[in-house]
């Protein structure tokens, strides 16, 4: 495979997972009018409380709080961690372990906004 075909296939996957991003969000506000919004405050204050985390650590404490609703699937996540990053909430600062997924690597966040609280 040529440098220019392993450029195209990248950008391929991308689109691909911009696409799954977008189907998952769109298909928790379907369910959940206000879910978006929910979830980025939810991330926020755990942000402000917790100085790094993966993001099993965030859904976990999401599906553990009964007044937060579950989304159909935890895909609906990877849009909220977008905006959360481009806003300056957290940032990629390495590679965690997933507990669900088989120990797969996953992305470690560091908050910056955090106050203090659990670490």
């Amino acid at each position: 495979m040529s440098a220019v075909q392993s450029c195209i296939d990248f950008t391929a996957a991308r689109q691909r997972r911009d696409t799954g991003i977008q189907q998952a969000i769109d298909h928790a506000q379907d369910l959940c009018f206000d879910w978006p919004e929910r979830a980025y405050a939810f991330l926020a204050e755990y942000a402000r409380n917790n100085a790094t985390f993966i993001s099993e650590d965030v859904s976990d404490a999401a599906h553990d709080d009964k007044r937060f609703p579950t989304p159909p699937t935890d895909r609906a996540w990877g849009a909220i961690y977008r905006k959360a990053a481009n806003a300056g909430l957290i940032e990629q600062c390495g590679a965690g372990r997933s507990r669900r997924r088989h120990a797969s690597i996953c992305p470690k966040w560091r908050s910056l906004v955090y106050a203090g609280g659990a670490a």
